[in-house]
């Protein structure tokens, strides 16, 4: 026999490992293939040459000046202001909203201050079944479902708890 007969010739268990090793190939290819293809087309994120830190969006710690906590509501820098203190889980917040909007939108309107009575640190300050209508100090302070407080020169003039009485004093028109 010659060598180049030898070589050719294949017992039964190298023909099944030549078709293992094909097979298994075969399929580390198609899975390859949908990799691509899912990233390509479904995805869409093979060809985007964007940064992973550029997509990180940092809003969630955004800082407002309009927003304020109970502790430092009469030290802001304006003579006179109002401040509106409301739940932001109420189901009224978009009325209220509006109300506060039509106000702010009217040439001689004050600077409006808002207290969401949610947040931790207002917490103490919360009662909405017996809001103060009256207090001397910020620990006695109680604040209701919506409460508008007027200051002026750090102190506060005027403590509506009625959405009525509240529309009255910014002179806002039925709606």
């Amino acid at each position: 026999m010659n060598k180049k007969t030898l070589g050719k010739i294949q017992t039964e268990e190298q023909a099944e490992i030549k078709k293992f090793i094909l097979v298994l190939g075969g399929l580390i290819i198609a899975i390859i293939g949908i990799y691509f293809f899912t990233r390509a087309f479904v995805t869409k994120d093979l060809f985007n040459k964007k940064k992973a830190s550029d997509e990180i969006n940092y809003q969630a710690g955004a800082i407002s000046d309009t927003n304020i906590i109970v502790g430092n509501m009469l030290n802001r820098p304006f003579e006179e202001y109002y401040t509106f203190a409301f739940s932001s889980k109420s189901n009224l917040v978009g009325y209220y909203d509006t109300i506060m909007s039509k106000y702010k939108s009217e040439k001689e309107s004050l600077k409006v201050y808002y207290i969401d009575t949610e947040d931790y640190f207002n917490n103490k300050y919360v009662d909405k079944e017996n809001p103060s209508t009256s207090f001397e100090s910020l620990d006695k302070l109680k604040l209701g479902e919506i409460t508008l407080l007027k200051i002026k020169k750090g102190k506060v003039i005027k403590l509506i708890t009625n959405v009525e009485e509240i529309k009255k004093e910014l002179n806002i028109k039925a709606s």
